[in-house]
């Protein structure tokens, strides 16, 4: 593998090798986006978990990550503040370095936030000679110690390894549940591996710790721990993956025991013709798949070299029998592995998507959401980004945070020239898993069916272990990867004192805000899309913010295409930075982008004087090139989120214009004006549902020269009767309106489905519409 000079990816990436040779709902995120990097010049960091914190005063993220120096390896915890500040003055916000029990070589792999306000625990490894232990400590809000406790092996010139834990109690909100961690110990002597799951109290004492023998399998790895629902619903199960070998060839592990740690059943998959191993997993929560558990990790041939994929499995409540599995491929044919998965349920209210991060052979990190049902590509379009635009990053684990994500790794780029060889690597993103600086992406997932065999590792219970002292050291230094997005003052929010826009650049709906007071309902957020001022209703950005344009050449003899949204890829367009005025009102922004040699497209943003429910749209396309355009094509589309009970709305599809060839009320459709979309006709309160409505015109031919222009409006109204007369006013002839499933004067925060929301369009109706008249 070509690191290209970079310290190898942390043990739990490497073990494999090594052994066969070797939502629940969470508070908003007020934060902007970026990506930064931690550590000291003089150490090589690389991180290995990450986690938002959600207990302990101030909120944030923390990472944990080992540094090495050539003579040491200590574990070093980052708390950074949600702007990623690790030394500010913001509370907890801190950077510290621990030795283990005083040790020269330890290791920081795995971190959780513990409930009631007691910190976070983090697991590893303690060296000492050739052998290792597992440990985990126990560090309060700000960085100090509370306890140590060292486990110690079956086999004491074992390698022992501790990957990832969590605090059980989660899925029944007690918040109060032991540490569960999962690792593995290796015992050189008798050419053997063993899985390791430990028990403790929030004090540290051991609980119980077992070591499980693969019996047919000699080589029995565990790399990540979740807790899920058990079969009779009584309980929860610990549900482990890994990886398990007896012969040429690694296979894939799901192993579940009840909470003592007692096998309820285990899958080793896999076929005869590559290397698969799991790495991470999450527990599903949401509708239609609460109790299931998805694992991700890669296939590899076992060719020397041979380039790895991400490989996806779904297993059903109680069960290790897998119900749908997935192997994805890069557009470029490389190499990459997925190391970690979270669930996001409220990107769309329904059944949610799958965010998975890993990395591409040794060049950047990525994410890509994908669909819990198949496995495959979520939504109309691919949402998957590339991070680290130096290609020297990796991404080894993601969480969720409010409404967006958090992802960490480590990265080789000497960014600020201080001869710094590698450090910590942080990405903070929006919904759909951007940042200023991530590179859109476009990898595929197929489905695969693998065969999958019973097994029963066999427990063996350890009684040793021990207390022991840390102390940390303090080790701070921290900078922006990426610009923040946006920049303080929010450009491109424009509002009229009625209805707020959140204008990018590009000329589409959907900007950071993080000054804003996040927006009403459920699933509040500070992006800006389309904004009600008095209600505080946004319609545009909650969940997936797929509100965007596209245009075309439909002549088959010259065709080019072009389409820009915050949700879905933006292709072939070059935009200049968005004009707005420098001084208040800040009521009006213009966008300007180009489409290679061919157009010119200007979308001004503008208050209307006829009615405050309004914002007035101009569009003009000019022909830039030197050949006649024939077939002039637009698009518009919006994913309407309607609160207060988004996510669940009644979409109105009315009126008619010669320019409209085709409409529909899935705001997912692709914005790509040449892409096959299919049309509904006209529809009067349909739904309820997540909806949107997209339109697409022909707009004629278009000379070298020529300029076609047209208007459109944006707005937002208290009723629907408001709404309906401000549409009139401006002769917008042909529209959409997306309103509430709400039950007038019930609370914003708890909202009742009801007809007042289709009926009356209370407590907020938002609208597009063309200007025909």
């Amino acid at each position: 593998m070509d690191t290209k000079g970079l310290t190898r990816p942390g043990l739990r990436r490497c073990a494999a090798t090594l052994a066969a040779g070797l939502l629940l709902a969470a508070p908003l995120a007020q934060a902007q986006n970026f990506e930064t990097y931690y550590g000291q010049p003089e150490w090589r960091d690389a991180a290995e978990d990450v986690k938002s914190v959600a207990q302990c005063p101030g909120g944030g993220s923390v990472t944990v990550a080992t540094r090495r120096n050539g003579s040491s390896d200590q574990v070093l915890i980052t708390r950074m503040d949600d702007n990623g500040v690790s030394d500010g003055a913001a509370p907890g916000t801190w950077q510290r370095a621990y030795p283990i029990a005083g040790a020269k070589f330890s290791s920081g792999l795995g971190i959780v936030e513990l409930g009631e306000r007691r910190g976070f625990a983090v697991t590893g490894t303690v060296r000492a000679g050739d052998a290792s232990r597992i440990y985990v400590m126990n560090v309060d809000c700000a960085g100090n110690m509370v306890w140590t406790t060292l486990l110690e092996n079956a086999d004491g010139n074992a390698i022992a390894t501790g990957y990832d834990l969590i605090q059980s109690g989660a899925l029944t909100s007690s918040g109060k549940g032991d540490i569960v961690v999962v690792g593995d110990e290796i015992v050189p002597s008798q050419g053997r591996t063993f899985g390791r799951i430990v028990r403790l109290d929030l004090g540290g004492n051991v609980i119980w710790d077992q070591r499980y023998d693969g019996r047919e399998w000699p080589t029995l790895q565990f790399r990540a721990v979740t807790e899920n629902l058990a079969a009779t619903g009584a309980f929860t199960d610990l549900v482990v993956a890994g990886g398990a070998s007896g012969g040429d060839l690694r296979k894939a592990l799901m192993f579940r025991t009840d909470a003592n740690g007692a096998p309820v059943c285990a899958t080793t998959l896999g076929d005869e013709r590559e290397h698969r191993d799991f790495y991470g997993l999450t527990a599903l929560l949401s509708r239609g798949y609460s109790g299931d558990t998805v694992m991700v990790g890669e296939a590899r041939g076992p060719a020397e070299g041979a380039l790895p994929r991400p490989y996806l499995a779904r297993f059903g409540r109680g069960s290790c029998d897998p119900k749908a599995q997935a192997d994805w491929y890069a557009p470029d044919k490389q190499g990459f592995t997925a190391f970690d998965v979270v669930e996001a349920r409220n990107i769309d209210g329904n059944d949610g998507a799958l965010a998975v991060a890993g990395t591409i052979y040794g060049t950047q990190g990525f994410s890509f959401a994908a669909n819990p049902a198949d496995l495959r590509q979520y939504a109309a379009g691919p949402l998957a980004r590339l991070y680290g635009n130096e290609k020297r990053e990796a991404i080894y684990a993601i969480d969720r945070k409010g409404d967006r994500f958090v992802l960490a790794g480590y990265t080789g780029a000497d960014r600020d020239g201080s001869g710094d060889p590698q450090d910590v690597y942080f990405v903070q993103s929006d919904p759909v898993l951007k940042t200023r600086c991530a590179q859109d992406w476009t990898p595929q997932g197929m489905g695969v069916d693998l065969p999958y065999k019973d097994t029963r590792p066999e427990p063996k219970r350890i009684d040793k272990w021990s207390a022991a002292g840390t102390e940390p050291i303090v080790a701070s230094d921290w900078k922006y990867a990426c610009e923040r997005d946006p920049p303080n003052g929010c450009p491109g929010v424009i509002d009229n004192g009625t209805v707020m826009l959140g204008v990018h650049d590009a000329g589409y709906l959907n900007i950071e805000c993080p000054a804003i007071k996040p927006s009403m309902g459920l699933y509040g957020t500070s992006l800006v899309g389309l904004r009600l001022m008095s209600t505080n209703g946004e319609a545009s950005a909650p969940g997936a913010p797929c509100e965007g344009w596209g245009v075309a050449n439909a002549d088959p003899a010259l065709p080019i295409t072009a389409h820009a949204s915050r949700c879905g890829t933006t292709a072939n367009v070059v935009a200049a930075p968005l004009t707005v005025q420098p001084t208040a009102p800040f009521d009006r922004a213009t966008s300007t982008v180009t489409v290679g040699s061919t157009f010119r497209i200007v979308h001004r943003f503008i208050p209307t004087a006829v009615t405050p429910f309004l914002y007035r749209v101009e569009v003009s396309i000019q022909n830039i090139g030197r050949s006649t355009v024939k077939d002039l094509r637009y698009t518009r589309g919006i994913d309407y989120d309607v609160p207060p009970n988004t996510f669940s709305e009644y979409i109105t599809l009315a009126g008619s214009s010669p320019l409209l060839v085709g409409w529909n009320n899935n705001g997912f459709t692709s914005l790509d004006p040449l892409a096959a979309h299919p049309t509904t006709g006209a529809m009067t309160d349909n739904g309820p549902g997540d909806l949107g409505s997209h339109m697409d015109f022909r707009l004629g031919s278009l000379a070298p020269g020529a300029t076609r222009s047209f208007v459109t409006y944006y707005g937002a109204a208290p009723t629907e009767k408001q709404a309906l007369n401000a549409l009139s006013s401006v002769g917008a002839g042909l529209y959409s309106l997306g309103q509430p499933n709400y039950l007038n004067g019930t609370p914003w925060n708890a909202p009742i489905p009801g007809p007042d929301g289709p009926l009356l369009g209370v407590p907020n109706t938002f609208m597009y519409g063309l200007q025909t008249k």
